[in-house]
C-alpha cells in the first residue's frame, strides 16, 4: 500500500465512524470525514481521495444517489466506491450496478471486512488472486445469484468473496471438524 492513501469516509452514525475511521487508520489509510453527502461533494472538489466509502443513512441523499453523483463527476468517475448498504438483495445487487459502485457491503460490517474491500478496490492487496484466476465452483452470490465470484484472501478459518457480477464482498468462516 502506497504510504497514507486517503479515504472520505462518509457516515452520519457516529460510532460507526469511530470504529472505522481507527480501523482505517491503523491500517495507514489517511482519513477525511464526512456526515452529510452535501460535505463529501465539497470535499471532493477540494482533493480528491483514492477511494470513497459511503455509510447508510445520510440526512441529505441516498448513498446510491451519492454514488451516482460521484462517478458522474469527471474528476471522481475513476474514484473507487464502496457502499455499506442495510441488507443483502437482489435489489441492492441491481442499485449497486446501477450507481456504479466498486464494491458494496452489508451494514454495519466488520471494520477488518472494510479495509479488505477498500484494499481489494484499491488493488493494493499483494494476495488477493487477479481477475481470471480460479473461482469457486459451488458459490453463488447472496444478493444478485450470480456464479462469477472471485476468491480473495484467505485469513486462517476465514475466506473471502467478491462478486464480479455486482460488487458484494463477503466472509465465509470455515466449518471446524468436530
Amino acid at each position: 500500500m502506497a504510504a497514507g492513501e486517503m479515504v472520505l469516509l462518509v457516515n452520519g452514525i457516529p460510532d460507526l465512524v469511530a470504529a472505522y475511521q481507527r480501523a482505517l487508520t491503523d491500517h495507514g489509510f489517511r482519513v477525511r470525514l464526512a456526515s452529510t453527502s452535501q460535505q463529501a461533494l465539497e470535499m471532493v472538489k477540494e482533493t480528491v481521495p483514492e477511494c470513497t466509502v459511503i455509510g447508510l443513512r445520510l440526512p441529505d441523499m441516498s448513498s446510491w444517489d451519492l454514488c451516482r453523483e460521484m462517478k458522474g463527476r469527471k474528476e471522481t468517475r475513476e474514484m473507487p466506491i464502496v457502499v455499506l448498504t442495510p441488507d443483502i438483495s437482489r435489489v441492492y445487487a441491481a442499485d449497486s450496478a446501477k450507481a456504479g459502485c466498486d464494491a458494496w457491503l452489508a451494514h454495519p460490517t466488520v471494520a477488518e471486512d472494510l479495509i479488505r474491500t477498500i484494499r481489494r478496490v484499491l488493488e493494493l492487496d499483494p494476495a488477493s488472486p487477479e481477475p481470471g484466476d480460479a473461482v469457486l465452483d459451488s458459490i453463488e452470490c447472496a444478493a444478485c445469484g450470480s456464479d462469477q465470484i472471485r476468491p480473495a484472501p484467505q485469513m486462517g478459518p476465514i475466506q473471502y468473496h467478491c462478486c464480479k457480477a455486482c460488487g458484494f464482498c463477503w466472509r465465509a468462516e470455515a466449518q471446524q471438524p468436530h
